[in-house]
This record gives C-alpha cells, sequence and structure tokens, in this order.
C-alpha cells in the first residue's frame, strides 16, 4: 500500500492535501537521515564552521535586523522589527532605509513587527513578501515604484503564532508557480502555503494551507529563525541562542521537501534570518543576521566541506572572529551511511579524530 508520503512525491500540494487527510503515515526515513536525526535529537552537535565574518555593516539606530533576502541589484534586503526595510549594498555595504510602511500604513496595521521576508525573482520581481509575527498575513509589497501594499493574504490554520521566517520555492507543481514556506514559533513548525499570485484577487486574498512540516521531531519550542531557498535546496536554521543549527533539504519536483541532506552548527549569536544564493562552482554565500548584534554574519557554503568564511573577510583579513571552545575549527564532512555497519561508522570517526560525543560529521541522507 502506497503511503501518504510517496503519493505526495509525485504528486503537487493540491493532490497532497487530499491524501494525508486521508491517511497521515510516513515512508520511514533512510538509515542516514535517521543518524542525522537522531544525533539531534540526543544533543550531539553538528560540525561547527570555523570562523565568523562580520561584514562592515552599519544599520541605521534603533534598527532591529530580523529576516532577510537575497534582493535586487546585488543586495541584502533585511525587515526590521520596527517596520522599516533594510537594503544592503553588497559591493560597498551602504545601507538604504524604507520606512513607507510606517508612514503609510500604520493607523490601518497598527505596528509592523515584520520577521519574514522572500522574493519570487530577486533579479526582476517588483515587489517583496513580507511575513508579521503580530497577524498572520503575508504582504505584497512594491518596493520600486509606489513603495505599496497591494495585497494581503491571510493565513488559516496558523494559528496565533505568527511568522517568524519566510521563503519561496518555486515549483511547477503549483498553479501559482510556487509555494511559501513560512516558520512559526509553534514547536519548530514550518507551514507550506499557496498563495493566489496570479489570480485577480483584490486587496484581500486566502492563502492555502498545503502542509505543516516539523524538521526537527520533538523539537519542542525550538525557532525556526530562517529560512532560505536556492538551487533546488532549501535551508532551515534554527536559533540556538548563542550558535545556530542549519539544516538542508533538496526540494522534489512537486515543490514539497525531500529527506535531510547535510546539518551544521554555525557561531552566530542570536540568528533571526538567513539569505542563500548560489555563485559558482556549487559554492553558496550564506548571510545570517543578528538581532542582539545589529549585524550580518557571511558565510560560503559547500556540501561535504560545509561553511567557510566569506571571501570579504578572506581577501580583506578583516571582520574575521575566531569561534570559542575547542571545536572553533572543526573538519566539515559528511559520511553516506547506507550499508555501513554502525562499528565501521564508529572506526571512521575515529580516523578523523572525532569520538561518540563530540562534534559529528553531518550525514549524507541522499545515499539512504
Amino acid at each position: 500500500q502506497v503511503s501518504a508520503l510517496a503519493d505526495r512525491r509525485r504528486t503537487g500540494c493540491r493532490a497532497a492535501m487530499t491524501q494525508l487527510a486521508v491517511s497521515s503515515r510516513r515512508r520511514p526515513p533512510s538509515l542516514s537521515a535517521r543518524l542525522a536525526l537522531a544525533l539531534a535529537a540526543a544533543g550531539a552537535s553538528a560540525p561547527l564552521a570555523a570562523a565568523t565574518c562580520r561584514l562592515p555593516i552599519q544599520f541605521p539606530n534603533g534598527a532591529g535586523p530580523s529576516g532577510a533576502s537575497i534582493g535586487p541589484r546585488n543586495s541584502l534586503v533585511v525587515v526590521s522589527d520596527g517596520g522599516s526595510l533594510l537594503f544592503v549594498d553588497l559591493e560597498d555595504f551602504t545601507v538604504r532605509e524604507d520606512k513607507a510602511l510606517n508612514d503609510k500604513y500604520r493607523d490601518a496595521y497598527g505596528w509592523f513587527d515584520l520577521e519574514g521576508i522572500t522574493m519570487t525573482n530577486y533579479e526582476k520581481s517588483t515587489y517583496l513578501y513580507l511575513g508579521m509575527e503580530n497577524m498572520d498575513a503575508v504582504l505584497e509589497y512594491d518596493w520600486r515604484d509606489t513603495q505599496r501594499i497591494y495585497r494581503r493574504f491571510d493565513l488559516p490554520g496558523l494559528g496565533n503564532e505568527g511568522i517568524q521566517s519566510l521563503t519561496w520555492v518555486p515549483t511547477e507543481a503549483s498553479t501559482h508557480q510556487g509555494y511559501f514556506y513560512m516558520g512559526s514559533r509553534a514547536k519548530g513548525s514550518i507551514f507550506i502555503y499557496e498563495l493566489p499570485l496570479l489570480d485577480s484577487t483584490g486587496p484581500e486574498a486566502q492563502a492555502t494551507l498545503c502542509e505543516r512540516w516539523t524538521p526537527l521531531e520533538g523539537g519542542g519550542d525550538q525557532n525556526i529563525a530562517g529560512l532560505a531557498y536556492s538551487a533546488g535546496y532549501i535551508f532551515v536554521s534554527y536559533d540556538d541562542v548563542n550558535s545556530n543549527h542549519v539544516l538542508i533539504y533538496p526540494i522534489l519536483a512537486n515543490g514539497l521537501y525531500g529527506e535531510l541532506a547535510e546539518q551544521y552548527q554555525v557561531d552566530v549569536v542570536d540568528s533571526q534570518g538567513i539569505a542563500v544564493r548560489l555563485s559558482a562552482n556549487n559554492t553558496w554565500e550564506v548571510y545570517f543576521t543578528s538581532d542582539s548584534q545589529a549585524a550580518v554574519f557571511a558565510y560560503t557554503f559547500q556540501f561535504v566541506t560545509g561553511f567557510e568564511l566569506h571571501g570579504h573577510c578572506t581577501a580583506s583579513g578583516i571582520s574575521a572572529l575566531e569561534s570559542p571552545g575547542p571545536h572553533s575549527a572543526a573538519v566539515h564532512g559528511r559520511f553516506s551511511a547506507a550499508g555501513l555497519g554502525p562499528f565501521v561508522v564508529a572506526a571512521l570517526a575515529a580516523l578523523l579524530g572525532y569520538v561518540a560525543s563530540a562534534r559529528q560529521v553531518a550525514w549524507d541522507a541522499s545515499a539512504g
């Protein structure tokens, strides 16, 4: 009998909703995925990045940087929990602040506690999609021409938790070209919605809830601080206060998530957002925002080798802060657990200088 998860892999979000209503069964995850999740559940740490790279960005006084997205014209767009939008030029690191939401809409919306931000096409689109913690809605905002809210999409099923993080995942399976993944404070859950972007809806519309996903089962109240999609993968960032735990999943042809590929621990304090883009040679640029530090930290990422200092820091020799602790320079890597017995895995780990209770390598779930 085919499980609901197997059906979901061949169908889009709309068909998946019907199937999941009939049965909540899931196909068991692969061996390597179970090992990765078991490490997380047992409190074992994923590999740490070797150092942090703080970019020389000066945010306006009072700005509380939260969610982030790669933006137009080689920029990073950061939302503030005070309601402003911060456009960071990634060439010279200057910041332009857009205060139009507070200036134009305070009477209608009150306080804009912005936490999530994404774009459907950061090179061409004139719209930003904004998620608020104090309202179960996504705002469609024209950043370029009018600085106006064009539509508000209400989110049934989200509850009163509000949005903590937001990203857009393109897929041909959606009749509106993609799904919105929204992180919530509700026990580490991600809500996957389809918004009627291509319909003539008027100023208010309702989204369709496709699925609720909890990447770390039993994760308690862990905060999904950031979500980012790039080149077929979704990066899920959990805030662990003094660092953040990044899990990386492939996106399937139907626009929904696959099994865990890799996971890492990154030394960013009070991480509030993540933005990712593929640059070259299978290398991603990854940007993390920190509210308490009022800063942006940058890395490059490759599968197997993990997170390294961003080129800005390695080229300039500045802004690199060594991570504290004996594991700050931990080797990044992953094993394919398929076909390997526990003693073989333990032996390989020992050869690399790891012990069972120390920093663990990230597991390759795709081979499971």
